[in-house]
């Protein structure tokens, strides 16, 4: 989910002579080099080595997630590949607990069953709206037969930061925040790309 001190401007690691043809993240692969502008101040001047990428899929639509390096700095960047493109970011490893946001298992399954975007929850003095719960397929480095979990979706009431609740098997509910950036604001470089990676497709 989605981290130098920071502002240094580094060296684009297997960057070519300039942004890839297709510039939007949709074109991303690993071994690709990305600049993003909106998530941090910090984050603004550093350029980002494609460590993996993720995919995510439900009923309703199919999702993608980078995991980008800065030597000890990670960041994760999810990009919707719908209509339009949706793009969110996070520089913070570690998901929270359920209180961490005041909810409880039974209100989720109330959420999921009315299935209702006229729903909202409050945190921290902020309001998220409902917008989906659907059990999701994830296909770690893009590939093989995927791994089921229960996903929950919240976007806040301003369009600017989004709530994620996820429950894997064996595994607590977890809680995630990220934050919606224009795709305009980030940049891809191709990098030294596998044969392998350079004919997957998506």
């Amino acid at each position: 989910m989605l981290r130098s001190l920071f502002g240094r401007r580094k060296r684009k690691r297997g960057a070519g002579a300039g942004p890839a043809q297709d510039e939007t993240i949709r074109a991303a692969r690993v071994g690709d080099v990305v600049s993003i502008q909106g998530l941090a101040l910090a984050y603004d001047d550093v350029y980002f080595f494609v460590e993996r990428l993720n995919r995510y899929t439900s009923d309703a639509e199919t999702w993608y997630e980078l995991t980008c390096v800065d030597g000890d700095t990670h960041i994760w960047i999810d990009w919707t590949d719908g209509y339009d493109l949706f793009v969110t970011a996070t520089d913070d490893p570690d998901p929270t607990g359920l209180e961490s946001i005041g909810l409880t298992e039974e209100q989720l399954i109330g959420l999921d069953e009315e299935h209702s975007i006229d729903n909202q929850i409050e945190v921290e003095g902020d309001q998220y709206f409902y917008k989906n719960s659907s059990e999701v397929m994830f296909y770690q480095d893009n590939r093989g037969r995927g791994k089921g979990f229960y996903l929950w979706d919240f976007i806040r009431e301003d369009g600017e930061r989004v709530l994620a609740v996820s429950k894997w098997e064996g595994r607590p509910f977890e809680v995630a925040f990220g934050e919606v950036i224009d795709s305009s604001r980030i940049t891809l470089y191709k990098g030294e790309r596998t044969d392998s990676e350079s004919r997957r497709s998506r």
